[in-house]
């Protein structure tokens, strides 16, 4: 699961094509099954994470900037990741 975070510039998309997804929108937990979806606003705390054993695949639409936030993250030791979150407008809550 990923952390609860916020970005503080960039909007989020999350479509459920199988499976099902759970979304965390501040003090909120959707459950999101196929055909539903959820739409983050710029400034909400947020986190997803897969509800089951089914596999699920999920249709993310994101920012550029998220996307970028999103593959320096993967490339980065985990020290590294707190600057990395704030050089693209966001942050781990």
């Amino acid at each position: 699961m990923a952390p609860l975070h916020v970005h503080d510039r960039g909007d989020e998309g999350f479509v459920v094509l199988s499976g099902a997804l759970a979304v965390t929108l501040g003090p909120e937990v959707r459950q999101l099954g196929p055909g539903e979806f959820v739409v983050v606003p710029a400034g909400t705390a947020h986190t997803f994470a897969t509800i089951g054993d089914l596999p699920t695949s999920v249709l993310v639409t994101m920012t550029p900037n998220i996307d970028a936030l999103v593959r320096e993250l993967h490339q980065v030791p985990d020290d590294e990741r707190p600057l990395v979150w704030a050089r693209h407008h966001s942050r781990v809550v």
